[in-house]
């Protein structure tokens, strides 16, 4: 992660002389830099692995791990990390072969802390500068981040084209695409991109909710028209009046409710449950599906009318199989979200775990593959991140331990045991365990608490 101004510089220094250690400790601490010193190059390389560091200052001659190795290994989990080599037999070999191996800077012993201090501050600069320009230069490779959609491959560029050429129409519009391919951010970009930004854009999932409620929520109602109804209630379509409305999973509602709709729709008229008083409206009809519409007409499953009152303009949001070049950016832009979020100091998956992410199948799209970074983030031993597929928890049946046996249990003991996998995992912590799981640390609690776990 790049250095905030407000996190102090987090060093690692190496040498195996006590009192250069002592000395430098103090120097450190006077300096405002967060300094820890290591007698012993493997010790070193452990903390490492662990928690990370903002640069490593380390002599090159020592007993066990030379500083030669440890730059090596350092090499291997972090490209970036600067490192300044030093020692007291300084020769054009040993600083020849230092660069080579990667090392920032070389430096002769006894050095002066005040030197010391400048060529740190120089790499931390350096490495700051080179990191804002692979930002700016990735903002400026044509389109790799626009709408707030990552992808650089052909299918989304045609995508981000489309979107443009749409979003100043106000037509109706159905986005179509498997699940979890970002078709919700495609009509908050179709909305933010057209005339209407300033107004409302509406969401309702159509799937989450029964006919009457589904009419409730969109016409309103009004007080007493129903049991329950104590008083006036705006609906959905008069909130996104001048705006959009995003009706996510359209396949879902009934015959009756696509005809109610449908009329709404083409008179931009509503009337509220238990009113006969017409209200005006004017709005966009945005509607998603991860079922094929057109399929379900011709089966006689969804009403022919309502779907061509809605598909003036077809978009699909290709899956993440169309798109998998655009992996490695997800992947980097998602670890990067989440080591803010929870505040890890990670660099990203090492190569053989990013092969894997782009090999992988991702039934459930960006979404499934954002949740897996998510996870690996929260479960990181160390600044570099790994993952197998094997390992994922939603699939049980692939990880060690989930069927223990032949023998077939009750779902609770099953529960029990993968919520204890899981909190082992998150090192003990309840709050990480729970976002893992899906659930409230209320829940968590008190299913621990039902397993015999005081807490």
């Amino acid at each position: 992660m790049p250095e905030s101004p407000d996190r102090p510089v987090e060093l690692l220094f190496v040498d195996d002389d006590p009192v250069t250690c002592s000395v430098m400790q103090r120097n450190c601490d006077r300096a405002g830099y967060r300094c820890r010193v290591f007698d012993d190059a493997r010790a070193c390389l452990n903390y490492f692995e662990q928690e990370g560091a903002s640069i490593i200052v380390t002599d090159l001659r020592m007993p066990g791990m030379s500083g030669f190795d440890l730059l090596r290994r350092v090499r291997d989990l972090d490209p970036d990390v600067p490192v300044l080599v030093m020692t007291g037999y300084s020769t054009v070999e040993n600083a020849v072969e230092a660069m080579k191996l990667g090392a920032n800077d070389f430096l002769k012993k006894p050095f002066d802390f005040q030197e010391l201090r400048l060529t740190i501050e120089r790499n931390i600069e350096a490495q700051r500068l080179k990191r804002e320009n692979l930002l700016l230069k990735r903002r400026l490779r044509g389109g790799g981040n626009r709408f707030g959609m990552i992808g650089d491959t052909p299918v989304m560029r045609t995508l981000f084209n489309t979107v443009e050429k749409v979003a100043s129409v106000s037509c109706n519009v159905i986005i179509s695409g498997e699940s979890g391919t970002g078709k919700e951010l495609v009509a908050r970009a179709l909305h933010d991109a057209s005339p209407r930004a300033e107004a409302p854009f509406v969401v309702i999932d159509c799937g989450a909710l029964t006919e009457t409620l589904l009419e409730s929520e969109l016409f309103g109602h009004e007080k007493g028209a129903f049991t329950g109804a104590t008083q006036r209630k705006r609906g959905l379509m008069e909130q996104a009046h001048g705006g959009t409305l995003f009706l996510d999973e359209i396949s879902n509602i009934s015959d009756g409710m696509q005809m109610k709709l449908m009329r709404a729709i083409e008179h931009q008229r509503i009337t509220r449950v238990g009113s006969t008083v017409p209200i005006e409206i004017d709005l966009r009809i945005i509607a998603a599906s991860n079922r094929d519409l057109e399929a379900m007409v011709r089966a006689g499953e969804f009403r022919h009318d309502f779907y061509h009152r809605l598909n003036v303009v077809n978009i699909r949001v290709p899956s993440l199989a169309e798109r998998r070049d655009d992996i490695p950016a997800l992947v980097e832009h998602f670890v990067e979200e989440f080591a803010r979020r929870y505040d890890r100091r990670v660099t990203g998956f090492d190569s053989v775990s990013m092969r894997r992410l782009y090999e992988a199948d991702w039934p459930g799209n960006v979404r499934e593959l954002r949740n897996t970074v998510e996870r690996c983030v929260i479960l990181a031993d160390g600044p570099l991140l790994s993952w197998r597929e094997s390992e994922e928890p939603e699939t049980p049946s692939a990880t060690p331990g989930y069927f223990p046996s032949e023998d077939l249990i009750p779902l609770e003991k099953l529960e029990e045991a993968y919520i204890r996998h899981v909190l082992r995992r998150a090192g003990g912590k309840k709050s990480q365990a729970a976002r893992i799981l899906g659930i409230d640390k209320t829940t968590l609690w008190r299913k621990l608490r039902r397993y015999g776990e005081r807490s």
